[in-house]
């Protein structure tokens, strides 16, 4: 299936989402996620929610406080700069509706350790459909060699992305409300 047919399928889907059982999934994903891999003295790329577009809440991660926490904030040229997570009181919803920090220090993509990224949907590969733009593509090619992608999302895994571009950077793993999927490819 092509990146934009599914797309518009997970946007759907994301849509007819209840907030109670959006807090729930989420709720399952982040605990599965802790699960699976220590946070602890990490350095992490934690993406807030977009309320809007009902993307999985990622606040109980932040809560953990065992990792040192850093979160995007799209710039105008479409990349994406990382500023260390220090308290809520310091976020405020940008232009794109995302909880950004409005101040902190800021740090490169070489220093992530695990680097936790948005999705619609990804496939049995690993490759991911995002909303298009190629941020996280960006910055993930930038991160060091042996830090771990791994994706939240609330589907399991399609079959197939049958467009995938040498640009896209595949994941490490996939986190979703049904379970935990490792990618053999990375």
């Amino acid at each position: 299936m092509l990146k934009k047919e599914i797309r518009k399928i997970f946007k759907e889907k994301r849509h007819e989402l209840t907030s109670d059982l959006r807090n729930e999934w989420s709720k399952t994903i982040c605990s599965r996620l802790l699960e699976i891999v220590s946070l602890e003295g990490k350095e992490v790329s934690v993406f807030l929610p977009i309320e809007r577009f009902n993307e999985v809440l990622t606040w109980d991660i932040l809560d953990q406080n065992k990792a040192n926490f850093y979160l995007p904030i799209v710039q105008k040229d479409q990349s994406l700069v990382h500023i260390k997570y220090e308290n809520r009181d310091q976020l405020q919803i940008s232009e794109w509706g995302i909880p950004e920090p409005t101040y902190g220090e800021e740090v490169t993509a070489d220093v992530m350790d695990i680097v936790l990224v948005p999705l619609l949907a990804v496939d049995e590969e690993g490759n991911r459909v995002g909303y298009g733009a190629g941020f996280y593509d960006r910055f993930l090619k930038s991160c060091k060699q042996n830090c771990q992608f791994i994706g939240l999302g609330f589907y399991p895994p399609i079959q197939k992305i049958s467009d995938i571009h040498e640009a896209d950077i595949p994941l490490h793993a996939y986190v979703h409300v049904n379970g935990v999927k490792k990618f053999e490819n990375q």
